[in-house]
């Protein structure tokens, strides 16, 4: 029997050319204590882009509106959308998911255990110039 692919996306929430990190907590067994973007996996039925709102709402409070597709990729058996776009309000983290949060230029974003394809999702950010260094 095949292994079923599980959707997961994130949002990359920009503000000042500083890009949103959080660090995730020790709840999950994947990339426990380290650092990504706001999001997690669908619902059942569940579109990428409803799935990014939803996940950015509950981790970080902020009302995230997905613009475009930054990038996607495949990690073990899940496919993962990283959407740029648009967001308002004020953070405040769902503290059993998340521990800790800051804004990060490039080169203190590179400096940390990076979830995923957060490596990647930085240099994306960097060549389009989205990034302080």
């Amino acid at each position: 029997m095949s292994q079923q692919k599980v959707l997961a996306a994130s949002g990359v929430i920009l503000k000042d050319k500083k890009i949103l990190l959080i660090k995730r907590s020790n709840y999950t067994k994947i990339f426990p204590a380290c650092w990504a973007c706001p999001g997690g996996r669908a619902e059942l039925g569940e579109t990428a882009k409803q799935n990014v709102i939803r996940e950015v709402k509950e981790e970080v409070n902020l009302d995230f509106k997905p613009t475009e597709i930054l990038t996607t990729a495949t990690w073990q058996n899940r496919f993962l959308y990283r959407f740029l776009g648009t967001w308002s309000g004020h953070i405040k983290l769902q503290e059993e998911e998340v521990t800790d949060f800051d804004w990060f230029t490039f080169d203190a974003a590179q400096k940390l255990e990076l979830a995923f394809d957060y490596p990647k999702v930085l240099e994306l950010l960097r060549d389009r110039d989205l990034l302080n260094k």
